[in-house]
């Protein structure tokens, strides 16, 4: 069972009307009603118990490297999670949810455990990782997830999921489906290995990365999620191109708004990363209403050249769905 090995009861600290543009990599998004920091576990009951007497809802903060917040800002609770603890034992890792991912694939690696070093370069917090089942290179965080422990926000119950009850898929999760579970830390179960061996192909992927020159841009990383291609003519054209197979049926999102001739593409200061067709960049002061319009007509542009319906892999939060864009 897991317990959590800070016993800080401190009372529950709240700011109001904080932008939350700071603590995202788009820097992006307007004022939080309330903001608050988690550093154990009591503290995030507390926080939950907050918004449910409220009547108001909570937003978990990670890193904030997955997500675009709405100009409007949200109109809740903002939980930033600094839970950093991490246990090791054999080949099992134990990290709380607000542990920096990198800074776990490099404690793994040290510790000569394998099986998470294609993950190196990914920012953001090792909950988010777990909750969107990040990955890269092939490679997936739910690949290697023992249990994960999250908190049921409503009746503040914490709950134990093994693998399987996760419902891990490409970048979704049971956690990212429903919102109502929180993810308190997780277990990994690894490889043994060289530690230096393991240390050189974790820095082999960051260099990879590096060589990309995204690192600098305010982004959230890849905007959307890789699509399953139906059209074999389609997946011909890009295997033909890219001399690769298509893997599981997905072609990268990337390609496909290349092919629509889509990169540099701008509105106002939201615009197509002419390096990485995927990433959707601020060069500098973007709004939020900015963004979502690139979005939109990047889908709708590659909807209509290739049949082919891009999803958002980032989570976009405060926005009212109802009515169309303005142009």
């Amino acid at each position: 069972m897991y317990t959590d090995q800070r016993k800080d009861n401190q009372p529950l600290e709240l700011s109001r009307d904080i932008p939350l543009a700071p603590f995202t990599s788009f820097k992006i998004g307007g004022p939080a009603r309330f903001l608050t920091k988690a550093r154990t576990l009591e503290q995030l009951k507390q926080a939950l118990s907050f918004a449910k007497a409220e009547g108001i809802p909570f937003l978990i903060v990670g890193g904030g490297s997955n997500l675009l917040v709405s100009d409007r800002g949200f109109d809740g609770i903002a939980i930033r999670l600094q839970m950093k603890g991490i246990k090791v034992q054999g080949n099992r890792v134990e990290a709380q949810a607000g542990v920096d991912l990198m800074a776990l694939v490099e404690h793994a690696a040290h510790w000569g455990l394998a099986g998470i070093e294609r993950l190196a370069g990914i920012p953001g917090l090792f909950g988010g990782a777990v909750r969107g089942n990040a990955g890269a290179y092939g490679s997936c965080i739910g690949d290697v997830i023992e249990r994960v422990h999250a908190l049921r926000a409503d009746t503040l119950e914490l709950v134990t999921l093994a693998r399987d009850a996760c419902q891990f898929q490409y970048r979704n999760s049971r956690f990212k489906k429903d919102h109502g579970l929180v993810v308190v830390a997780a277990s990994l179960l690894l490889e043994p290995g060289a530690p230096q061996e393991i240390l050189s192909r974790a820095e082999a992927t960051v260099r990879k990365r590096q060589a990309r020159q995204l690192q600098c841009d305010l982004s959230a990383g890849s905007f959307f999620m890789n699509p399953v291609v139906r059209d074999p003519e389609l997946i011909q054209r890009f295997e033909t191109e890219q001399g690769t197979h298509c893997r599981d049926g997905r072609i990268p999102a990337g390609w496909l708004i290349d092919r629509a001739r889509l990169r540099s593409l701008s509105v106002g200061a939201a615009m197509v990363s002419p390096r990485h067709a995927n990433y959707l960049i601020n060069t500098g002061n973007a709004s939020a209403q900015e963004m979502v319009r690139l979005a939109e007509l990047v889908k709708d542009e590659v909807r209509a050249s290739l049949g082919v319906q891009l999803e958002e892999e980032v989570s976009c939060v405060g926005f009212i769905p109802a009515g169309p864009l303005p142009s």
